[in-house]
């Protein structure tokens, strides 16, 4: 059996975490590319429809789901480190705007992610990685 080396990307269950936490922003990015005006569907939109329109999410979100998978595929430490914060920091900010809009259940679930990937920042950080 062959030893994991730094070629093999994946190996570290970390990288799973990074991986399911940039595909989450790439499906919301996506739903919110979508013509069909999703942020009419649901009061929990409303904050976020104050602050900027749909498709500028969807880019943000897009934008920050690109840089998490480049933070996959990359060895630099650093690129790596700033992926996940950037990943995290959609999360939180997405559970804020759920909050803020009328306290939906997701608010608490984005959250949660938000600090998941906080926590892997923190132990990418402290283990060099």
């Amino acid at each position: 059996m062959q030893a994991a080396t730094d070629a093999d990307l994946m190996y570290d269950a970390r990288n799973g975490i990074h991986a399911g936490l940039t595909a989450i922003l790439a499906w919301l990015a996506f739903r919110l590319g979508m013509p069909d005006d999703t942020f009419a569907t649901s009061t929990s939109f409303a904050y976020m429809a104050r602050i900027a329109p749909e498709n500028t999410w969807a880019l943000s979100f897009w934008a920050a789901a690109n840089l998490g998978i480049i933070g996959l595929v990359t060895t630099n430490k650093v690129l790596r480190l700033a992926s996940v914060l950037t990943v995290a920091t959609m999360h939180g900010v997405l559970a804020g705007c759920l909050l803020m809009s009328d306290g939906s259940i997701w608010s608490g679930t984005f959250a949660v992610i938000a600090c998941m990937g906080y926590y892997l920042a923190y132990r990418r950080a402290r283990a060099g990685i």
